[in-house]
């Protein structure tokens, strides 16, 4: 199991004092999300991911770092895929890039795009998805898709790592046929479910997405997000890695504890490799 720390900091001081702590304690991976204000609260301060990406990049040597999840509500695909392109440039290798379809009615408010239906947003994503992915291959000939025309693209100089990893976030099933078409990863996460529920769940998405690959290896990310605690202790830290360990999960990434979890994570933290 692989683990990483999930930081949506509110200054740069934030953002540098959690890199630390991660490459530190031994994290494999330092990420961050894509809002341009939190969800629920715009009074709680969020930066730009990317722009944090860029900076955690610049300052670590050792943890990757990555976008969980790159929204594709704020950018055309050929801006994002430019954008991922100098992440893993200023990181020498070492970013890794996740696109969602943007499920947050207050990111279609702040980009003043019309919230999408299902349909639209699976559609989107789909189309996203395999642009970004033929972008960052190289290929730059012109598309004239529904949703992402674009033409004279360029991405000189090219991507550092022989294949930039492309993570797809998907719940629903059309998603989960985009990622096993374009991903190299998968992630969930179970929003405003029942622990119980998105066990469940998580159960049937692992059996389709199999069918679906084929025999193809790749990571499959658990973002411990909502009901799923990990800082409730660390016997429950130990539980939640091994519940969805034998679901087929392979990496566990979990937010920056708050205050009141911090004895929690430092009891974890300081023995990281006993629960891989």
């Amino acid at each position: 199991m692989r683990f990483g720390l999930k930081v949506n900091p509110a200054g740069w001081d934030d953002a540098s004092y959690w890199a630390g702590i991660a490459e530190s304690a031994g994290f494999d991976g330092l990420w961050t999300g894509d809002n341009l204000r939190n969800p629920r609260d715009p009074a709680i301060p969020v930066l730009d991911g990317p722009t944090v990406i860029t900076g955690w990049a610049a300052t670590t040597t050792r943890i990757r770092v990555g976008l969980l999840i790159g929204n594709l509500v704020f950018r055309h695909p050929t801006v994002l895929a430019k954008q991922a392109l100098t992440m893993d440039h200023v990181s020498s290798g070492r970013f890794d890039f996740g696109i969602g379809s943007g499920l947050w009615p207050t990111d279609h408010a702040m980009a003043g795009v019309p919230l999408w239906t299902a349909r639209e947003r699976s559609e989107r994503l789909s189309e996203f998805v395999a642009v970004v992915s033929r972008l960052l291959s190289g290929d730059v000939s012109d598309h004239d898709g529904p949703y992402y025309p674009y033409s004279q693209a360029s991405m000189a100089p090219g991507v550092v790592q022989d294949r930039l990893p492309l993570i797809v976030a998907a719940n629903a099933p059309r998603a989960l046929v985009v990622t096993a078409a374009h991903g190299d990863g998968w992630t969930s996460f179970p929003g405003a479910a029942d622990e119980a529920d998105f066990y469940e769940a998580s159960v049937e998405r692992v059996r389709v997405l199999d069918e679906l690959l084929g025999g193809r290896e790749i990571r499959r990310i658990l973002l411990a997000y909502g009901k799923l605690d990990p800082w409730a202790s660390v016997d429950g830290f130990a539980r939640l890695v091994e519940r969805y360990r034998g679901v087929g999960f392979n990496e566990l990434v979990v937010y920056a504890p708050k205050e009141h979890e911090r004895e929690v994570f430092d009891q974890v933290a300081a023995k990281l490799d006993t629960f891989r």
